[in-house]
């Protein structure tokens, strides 16, 4: 057992060494404690149990489809009123989007899609043929599409069920359910922040339903507004809670409120001391996830290489040099839009681990693996041939 100098900390580290699952008291004691470096000792041990010294990344495409929302969070500053707003619209056609994801290129493994809840383009008749487009174009690809609140708008408008929503679009190529919307679990919480978007019920039965189905899924927490310790610990223990009934999220993603430009401005910027512990308290916390994310583009490249030593096995990833994330930007991340796989790398061996590339399901691929040519792609060579043989 680890020397610690914060005796609450003992009987938890024992609990973590032995595989038990950690108490709400438990939990509350990991965020309160002033002994900050064994919890990351700890976390850091509870990550090499699980991924030895691998940190994983994709390289992604990552696309905002529509800002149009009716859900009115009061967090957002990237939705729009497209009657109040009209010249901040941004509403992407299934053309505008292939197009998109193809900019730069076909050498990637997963493709990134956050929207808002947009009666125009959230609908069956927009995102069934542009997948099976997808799937056909990119069949190496895997597909990482909407949130459980996306999903629960989308299945009220087609008067559907969980179960038959989530069978059409496996059909047509979802690989994977995005982790947004859960924001935290706690009721009071929401109708404060979120009110008008779905229950933590169901966002969870919408992931449990996904799961059932051979969908994978990722999840997350909003972090950083109005919220307690305590709301933080009954989220991370409802989600390892869901996990347990039906298996299936792959990764729990911290994401830190970002004030500017939103209705809880005054609640600040969350601190790089309150990042890193909440990457901490989730590794200890969710025992029965195997990946624990943290996305540079929210805490930032130099939080995120910290995170690695306090529990975090995942830093996403990369995006096409011409993509543009929205929902972040809005409300002031200073992150920047684009980082190549090999500084990804770099980042990585500098912590002291391995980096392995992945696709959203955590397959892993050579670092310099490259798709099969497909038949569109000579199509564009032999054009390319052929205007040189004329030059």
């Amino acid at each position: 057992m680890t020397l610690l100098m914060d005796p609450a900390l003992r009987s938890i580290e024992h609990k973590v060494d032995e595989g038990i699952p950690l108490s709400s008291e438990d939990g509350i004691a990991l965020f309160r404690t002033p002994d900050v470096h064994s919890l990351g000792r700890m976390a850091r041990a509870a990550k090499v149990r699980k991924s030895g010294r691998k940190v994983f990344y994709v390289l992604n495409r990552y696309i905002n489809s529509t800002n149009v929302c009716y859900a009115g969070c009061k967090f957002c500053s990237f939705a729009a009123d497209e009657f109040k707003e009209s010249e901040r619209v941004v509403r992407m056609s299934a053309d505008q989007v292939m197009a998109k994801a193809l900019e730069t290129g076909t050498n990637f493994n997963q493709i990134h899609i956050v929207g808002g809840h947009d009666p125009r383009q959230l609908s069956l008749d927009y995102w069934l043929p542009l997948m099976r487009r997808f799937k056909e174009r990119l069949p190496h690809v895997q597909l990482s599409l909407f949130t459980a609140a996306e999903i629960d708008y989308m299945a009220r408008r087609h008067r559907l069920g969980y179960p038959e929503i989530l069978a059409e679009l496996k059909s047509s190529g979802l690989d994977n359910i995005n982790g947004g919307g859960a924001e935290i679990f706690a009721a009071e919480i929401r109708k404060q922040i979120c009110p008008n978007k779905v229950t933590a019920e169901q966002w969870l039965a919408v992931h449990e339903e996904a799961h059932r189905q051979g969908i994978a899924s990722n999840a997350t927490m909003l972090y950083g507004t109005i919220e307690s310790y305590e709301h933080r610990i009954d989220h991370l223990i409802r989600l390892r809670d869901s996990q347990a009934r039906s298996p299936g999220f792959n990764a729990f993603i911290p994401l830190a409120f970002h004030p500017d430009g939103n209705e809880l401005n005054d609640c600040g910027w969350t601190s790089g001391l309150d990042d890193i512990r909440m990457f901490a308290v989730a590794r200890l916390m969710l025992n029965n996830f195997d990946h624990i994310k943290a996305y540079w583009m929210i805490q930032g490249i130099k939080v995120c290489q910290v995170a690695l030593e306090f529990g975090a096995d995942d830093m996403d990833g990369t995006h096409g040099s011409t993509d543009e994330e929205r929902i972040y930007h809005s409300a002031g991340t200073q992150s920047g839009q684009y980082v190549d796989d090999r500084e990804f790398r770099r980042l990585i061996e500098e912590v002291g681990f391995e980096p392995v590339r992945r696709n959203s399901t955590y397959e892993e691929f050579a670092h310099d693996w490259a798709p099969p040519v497909h038949p569109e792609d000579l199509k564009v060579q032999d054009v390319v041939d052929l205007n040189a043989v004329r030059a």
